[in-house]
């Protein structure tokens, strides 16, 4: 089961607990680095992501119940195109440049020669990926739930025991990479990153120092690291055309794709997904009409706006914070967390707007309503995304050392698993 499909587990706990000591080397950029102790800023970031989700269901409730005219109707498909050509193409465009250029990166590499400039390339080269990973999440429903790519590429936590015993196998076997809690991006970083910074070479070179993994071999790491960069650079291909529909530009991806055995095109009709949305309402879309569209991308209980600000309070903050699951944290070893929270909400902004770079477009949600006489309701969820980013962005940094503190529990010491939380449930 996909960890991240288990949202609002988490009960707020108001039971006050003790510092725990972190290493002196934490990456830590935050101006509240001193207030490891304080639930308020956690407390306020769920909050605000909360209020985020109520907004954009009002948003959504808006037009399902509105009479809409010809021109209404009009301007609001072309928000949706504007939406598929400007934002959800470009960034898994984006995302694909980026895991290629990680790919061609990581496989040029080798214990013999690889320098700590490379290790630092190849880190930064992920986090570029995984922004645009996360600027995606808004628009996740369609192609990477129907082809279980979200969780492919970004189950989490990571299943060290099962990586461990991946490692200890002997064989190094690709068909034993079946299990997505040891896939993706979070696999990547595990070999990538510790504390927060760029792997040591000398470390690579050698064995690793982790708890539980001194006698596995950087060499191992390394040939790992390349087997899921594969994978995943597949997958984003996968997303990219998927919603970019094939073309001339994009043929050698396509052929990726084909060759991986992946599907592409939507069932049935057989179209783009760019495509389907754009002809929603009209035969051979899924989605039997305008609003339906709507509703997926604004609301949905999953892959919608909504949905990702939703796990964002409720699971991917609350969880760990909230209610003690450690090892819930999302990119512990990177120290992206914050980050990766902040994208997500990001993403959010860049549906409403309908562009990448935080600027309103004029074929936008946020322009729909101006246009309606309701500007209140565009202003409203500006100021909500904003609120949510920087109350995010409030919480002590790095994001596992908070909750670690709060719980007295460091991170590498809670290793249970996904598995073993469902059954506490």
């Amino acid at each position: 089961m996909n960890i991240k499909s288990l949202l609002g587990i988490a009960m707020m706990a108001a039971v006050a607990f003790t510092a725990t000591s972190c290493s002196s080397d934490d990456d830590n950029n935050s101006e509240n680095k001193n207030n490891y102790n304080d639930r308020s800023y956690g407390q306020n970031a769920i909050s605000a992501c909360n209020d985020l989700v109520s907004g954009l269901e009002d948003v959504n409730g808006t037009i399902a119940s509105a009479s809409l005219n010809a021109d209404q109707e009009s301007y609001l498909k072309s928000v949706i195109s504007n939406l598929v050509d400007n934002v959800i193409v470009p960034t898994y465009t984006e995302l694909a440049d980026e895991t290629e250029d990680l790919e061609e990166t990581l496989n040029g590499l080798d214990v013999n020669s690889i320098t700590q400039a490379d290790i630092n390339k190849a880190c930064d080269l992920f986090k570029k990926a995984r922004k645009s990973w996360e600027q995606s999440e808004a628009f996740l429903g369609g192609a990477a739930s129907d082809f279980d790519v979200d969780p492919t590429i970004d189950s989490w936590p990571l299943n060290r025991s099962l990586l461990l015993n991946y490692f200890n196998s002997g064989t190094m076997d690709e068909d034993m990479l079946d299990d997505a809690s040891i896939l993706g991006f979070h696999a990547l970083e595990f070999i990538l990153f510790r504390n927060g910074q760029p792997r040591k070479v000398e470390e690579l070179k050698g064995n690793d120092t982790y708890k539980g993994f001194t006698n596995v071999s950087g060499a191992k790491e390394l040939l790992y690291a390349q087997q899921v960069c594969k994978l995943l650079k597949e997958r984003t291909f996968q997303l990219q055309v998927a919603w970019e529909g094939a073309t001339a530009a994009n043929a050698q991806r396509v052929a990726v794709v084909e060759a991986a055995g992946l599907d592409y095109t939507t069932e049935g009709a057989g179209l783009s997904y760019g495509e389907n949305m754009k002809k929603a309402g009209e035969s051979g879309s899924s989605f039997a009409s305008l609003k339906d569209a709507i509703a997926q991308i604004l609301s949905d209980d999953e892959g919608s706006a909504a949905a990702i600000a939703n796990e964002v309070g409720t699971a991917k903050i609350a969880n760990p914070f909230s209610a003690g699951y450690i090892f819930y944290v999302e990119s512990p070893y990177s120290y992206n967390s914050i980050t990766d929270f902040q994208d997500n909400i990001r993403s959010v902004r860049n549906v409403w707007y309908g562009t990448r770079n935080g600027s309103v477009g004029d074929k936008s949600f946020y322009n729909f309503f101006v246009q309606t006489n309701k500007s209140t309701v565009s202003n409203n969820i500006v100021t909500l995304f904003n609120d949510a980013i920087s109350k995010i962005g409030n919480m002590p940094a790095p994001f596992v050392k908070y909750c670690s503190t709060i719980w007295n529990l460091p991170y590498e010491d809670d290793d249970r698993t996904a598995d073993e939380l469902e059954e506490e449930e």
